[in-house]
């Protein structure tokens, strides 16, 4: 039977830790190893890891400073000697054949990567599921000969990029990191890792129950400027990698000129360039190296004009 590493970035927590941790160790796969991270947690949630170590052997916990979710999942990725890998946020919970339904069906396909449903919580009596698909389906062949296959795929999913509903084989996060003190970290890895899996599997179970009560999420937190900023820098990459994986598809245009468009309307709505030119600056530099049509280049870069003429404007008025 082969081993489950199950990595969690653990920060300041401790109100919804044990529920998550209770659905882990009480999971009906029992060959698990079970990373937990703290992340410089200033509550209760690194002695709630350390209480919950002594009684299963097979959680192992790390304490770090503070740097982020992104800097304890890689941390993770160092640590685990699992065959393959799953990821849990630590207000979050899971069914308890989560592992055993994910695992068998990889077992059955061979999949690089099994993909379920989940829910959105906010309740006991308040949650529903996210239905993003409705059977059992196998996406085969390496991307880059079905192309039109994964194409479609990615057009459809890539809103759903979340870590937490997947299980990988462990080789899929070879030579991938996910980007340091950045949020949006699911959707900056998430081409990378498809790119590099030869079969992806997707289930109707929902089976991770997602919280959306949090009031100190990193989501709930959405509108303040630093994640604003960061989102709409992940957004564009996303869209360069899109680009750059799939050259020959008129889609990419689409993608990378929205992203753009939604960058630069946002900033002008918040009337806030100064905080937002570096990264479009340097994200537009990158636009130029790549082979996209002159008639897209233009576009984007007349929009850009035009956003930084109004914020000149306003600053003079």
């Amino acid at each position: 039977m082969n081993k489950i590493s199950i990595i969690i970035p653990i920060y300041n927590v401790e109100q919804y830790l044990p529920q998550c941790l209770d659905s882990i160790i009480n999971q009906t796969y029992k060959n698990l190893e079970i990373i937990l991270i703290n992340d410089g947690s200033t509550d209760n949630s690194g002695k709630i890891c350390d209480n919950y170590a002594k009684v299963d052997n097979r959680i192992h916990v790390f304490h770090k400073k503070n740097e982020g979710v992104s800097s304890a999942r890689n941390l993770g990725l160092e640590k685990c000697t699992g065959d393959f890998i799953g990821f849990v946020d630590p207000d979050d919970f899971i069914e308890l054949n989560m592992y055993e339904l994910l695992y068998n069906e990889q077992q059955k396909t061979n999949a690089d990567i099994v993909w379920c449903n989940y829910y959105n919580y906010f309740s006991n009596e308040h949650y529903n599921i996210v239905n993003i698909f409705n059977e059992n389906k196998l996406y085969k062949l390496p991307f880059a000969i079905n192309k039109l296959g994964i194409d479609l795929f990615i057009n459809k999913y890539y809103e759903h990029s979340h870590l937490w509903s997947k299980l990988y084989k462990k080789s899929i996060f070879d030579n991938i990191k996910f980007p340091y003190k950045k949020t949006l970290e699911d959707l900056s890895i998430f081409l990378p890792t498809l790119m590099k899996a030869n079969i992806i599997c997707v289930i109707p179970q929902a089976l991770y129950y997602y919280r959306n009560n949090r009031i100190n999420s990193l989501i709930n937190l959405s509108n303040k400027q630093t994640i604003n900023i960061e989102a709409i820098e992940t957004y564009i990459i996303f869209s360069l990698d899109y680009a750059y994986y799939f050259p020959n598809y008129p889609y990419k245009n689409i993608l990378l000129f929205n992203s753009y468009k939604n960058a630069f309307d946002i900033c002008m709505k918040k009337n806030c360039y100064t905080l937002y030119q570096k990264i479009l600056i340097y994200q537009l530099k990158k636009l130029l190296l790549t082979t996209l049509p002159l008639n897209i280049k233009y576009r984007i870069l007349k929009r850009y004009i035009l956003f930084l003429l109004r914020t000149l404007l306003r600053r003079f008025l």
